[in-house]
């Protein structure tokens, strides 16, 4: 038994689906109820359990060996991800794989580095097995603009420099072989996809996909910030967003990661491919 907190979360939702494309048994965990259905469709044993209520986190862990833990970015996310693996713990998990970021350490000087670093020291010293997966911005961000990318035929660029953005689907997949799989326990992968992009290439990209004329404008870190707390995202969270954004103009979003091909054996998804899987989002 695998169980998967976040089921129904950018990372979670495909990896609930590639593990039981493996004939895993799975039980996927959610903080919503009207979700339960839904996963349950998918042929999985489904859960509600909310990070702050460690009886119901330990019932989604019993009977687990491994579990998939993430949270929302959250000023709590520390706490709750601490309640999750101490209730793995008391269940009786062996490994655990933890989605963070990429560059978590206990070195790092970002707001969101050093919370994730924070987590990751706990679990090490929990005596649990761990994996650490530390992805970079997800290529499914871009979905939050389509809307407005449709209508108005910009692409609104709050990161100012080159970012490898990586398919969240990789990200799941890596995850996947990280719970069925032997040899990943005590390592980080760190998650890019297989190319650096500006503001300018992702307009690029859009306009050669749609066949629309897609420009690129810059989006000032006051505007972006504003554009988060606007749609629920705590103060702090988002200045820890606007904080993490500031280094792409230095280029230190924009490394390659070769991780995805190490572990699956496949090159990781590349930006257009996403797009042009999506293209619709983007033309009405």
């Amino acid at each position: 038994m695998i169980t998967v907190f976040g089921a129904t979360g950018t990372t979670g939702a495909p990896l609930v689906d590639a593990l039981l494309a493996k004939g895993v048994k799975v039980r996927a965990v959610t903080s919503d109820p009207a979700k339960l259905d839904k996963l349950k469709a998918k042929g999985c044993e489904a859960v509600t359990a909310n990070f702050t209520d460690t009886a119901a986190l330990e019932k989604a862990c019993a009977g687990a060996d491994r579990i998939y833990l993430v949270t929302p970015a959250h000023l709590d996310m520390r706490q709750w991800k601490a309640n999750a693996i101490k209730a793995a713990k008391a269940a009786g998990v062996r490994h655990v794989v933890l989605a963070t970021g990429l560059g978590a350490s206990p070195k790092a000087g970002l707001t969101f580095g050093k919370w994730h670093s924070e987590t990751q020291e706990l679990l090490k010293e929990s005596g649990l097995d761990w994996t650490f997966v530390q992805p970079t911005y997800f290529m499914q961000n871009l979905l939050w603009q389509a809307g407005s990318i449709a209508r108005d035929g910009v692409y609104h660029d709050d990161l100012g420099g080159p970012v490898s953005w990586i398919d969240a689907r990789d990200i799941a997949e890596v995850a996947a072989e990280a719970l069925t799989g032997e040899g990943h326990a005590g390592k980080g992968y760190g998650l890019t996809g297989p190319e650096a992009l500006t503001g300018e290439d992702i307009a690029a990209i859009l306009s050669e996909v749609t066949g629309r004329s897609i420009t690129s404008a810059p989006l000032a870190p006051d505007e972006a910030k504003a554009a988060m707390i606007s749609g629920g995202m705590q103060d702090e969270v988002a200045a820890a967003m606007v904080e993490l954004a500031s280094i792409a103009p230095k280029g230190y979003l924009a490394s390659i990661e070769t991780t995805v091909s190490d572990v699956l054996g496949r090159p990781a998804r590349r930006f257009r491919d996403f797009v042009a899987e999506n293209r619709d989002a983007f033309v009405k």
